[in-house]
């Protein structure tokens, strides 16, 4: 496993896309379980849009899914100086300066899309960020920590849970990285919409943010074409994030990820069955 890492982090950046999005285009013509759950996601979030344009949409997000696996051995392993360089654009970046600024950490959020830890490695050199995470077995641990950590990023683990990890650090004015768009385990989660289907939610991010006043922000990591490298850009959150109510709040997150999404959905992870968990006496959405 070692060697591979190795191997791929000094592969060039277009070589390596080529390969991601050769396996992600197999996946596609091979009309696998991704395929499908793509499909079916994307109908109902972007209902507006033409079969053709759904189908579209959900062949590039394969592609770019697995470009980001591929990926992955260059942003921890790779130059460098190569890695810093290929973030070519850092949007709105005054937004976390701000943020910074009010002295109660920042929660930064983003999801599964496009490069998101190419953007958000390089960005340890300059911010005090803490990623919370749970130990792998194996060497992939050791690896993704060194990779995490190249820049001035520091990890945390969260045994205790993530909220409990969280809030002293933003009490000390560190920011924490975080990814909400996932299905959480039951118990820890509501329903409110995403994209206009009901999505069983985290709410921890609505609590942390009440509990701590810290300011959110989302972060998405576009990648350019031809492998040209990637552009960070940095969304406010919507002002019901800082809602004491808990619905409202959790919504709000989730509206603040459509934004995301919508930026760029070709380049969303569209493969994982974001709905699989249903209200009461709703119908089941993967048939």
């Amino acid at each position: 496993m070692r060697i591979l890492f190795y191997g791929l982090a000094w592969l060039p950046l277009p070589m390596l896309q080529l390969l991601g999005s050769g396996v992600g285009a197999l996946l596609w013509w091979g009309r696998s379980a991704r395929r499908r759950v793509a499909l079916a996601n994307i109908a109902g979030c972007m209902p507006e849009r033409s079969a053709r344009e759904q189908a579209r949409i959900a062949r590039i997000s394969l592609r770019h899914e697995f470009m980001t696996y591929v990926e992955t051995a260059r942003y921890w392993l790779g130059p460098a100086a190569s890695v810093k360089r290929s973030v070519r654009a850092w949007r709105n970046l005054h937004l976390l300066d701000e943020a910074f600024a009010q002295g109660k950490g920042v929660i930064l959020l983003t999801l599964h899309m496009g490069a998101f830890e190419a953007v958000a490695i390089p960005m340890s050199a300059r911010y005090p960020f803490y990623g919370l995470y749970k130990p792998q077995k194996g060497v992939i641990n050791a690896l993704s920590l060194r990779g995490r950590k190249r820049f001035g990023g520091r990890m945390q683990i969260a045994e205790a849970g993530v909220r409990r990890a969280s809030l002293p650090l933003l009490a000390e004015g560190y920011g924490v990285y975080y990814m909400p768009d996932h299905d959480p385990p039951a118990g820890r989660g509501i329903f409110v919409p995403f994209m206009g289907v009901a999505a069983h939610t985290p709410t921890l991010i609505a609590r942390m943010a009440q509990e701590s006043g810290a300011p959110v922000l989302f972060l998405v990591g576009e990648r350019l074409p031809w492998a040209r490298g990637y552009v960070a850009h940095y969304l406010p959150a919507p002002d019901g994030v800082y809602s004491a109510d808990v619905e409202i709040a959790t919504a709000a997150v989730n509206e603040g990820l459509e934004r995301c999404v919508r930026l760029r959905p070709e380049q969303y992870w569209w493969s994982y069955k974001r709905f699989r968990r249903r209200p009461d006496a709703t119908p089941a959405f993967y048939r």
